[in-house]
């Protein structure tokens, strides 16, 4: 059983030599994939059973960070994001890591393109300031490439 810190989203960029941006401070990352289906089941089949097709699929990837100023050089953070909130398609891989600050790619869990489309932040008095962004699955995803 791994830890949920193991497993990171990044976002590739360049060509030739590709450079993962890792989302800076994270603090919470959830996937979600899901199929619209609609029962197929005729008059010829012969069980009990309704039989289903999948007629379309689409998904989202939430991630939280904390607001910080300044980050590495493979680090994206608040400020980072908010010119990204447009119709513009970008790539991104859900990967698992080890080793400092978990930036090391051990494993590409899957990959593919999405659209950010929410951009929030959330400062609280007396809190640390974080916000919470929403990628929308674009297209198809690859399971494990490496």
């Amino acid at each position: 059983m791994d830890k949920g810190q193991h497993l990171r989203l990044v976002f590739p960029e360049g060509t030739g030599t590709v450079t993962n941006y890792f989302v800076a401070f994270a603090t919470e990352l959830t996937v979600h994939f899901s199929a619209q289906t609609e029962n197929s089941t005729t008059k010829d089949d012969s069980n009990d059973w309704d039989e289903y097709d999948v007629m379309t699929r689409g998904g989202d990837i939430q991630f939280g960070a904390l607001v910080g100023v300044g980050t590495d050089s493979t680090g994206k953070s608040f400020a980072d994001w908010i010119n990204s909130v447009n119709d513009q398609v970008i790539p991104w891989k859900l990967v698992t890591v080890n080793s400092t600050n978990n930036r090391t790619i051990v494993k590409t869990v899957c990959s593919g393109n999405g659209k950010l489309n929410n951009l929030q932040a959330n400062a609280q008095n007396r809190q640390k300031a974080s916000y919470r962004g929403t990628l929308t699955i674009h297209g198809a995803v690859t399971v494990g490439t490496d």
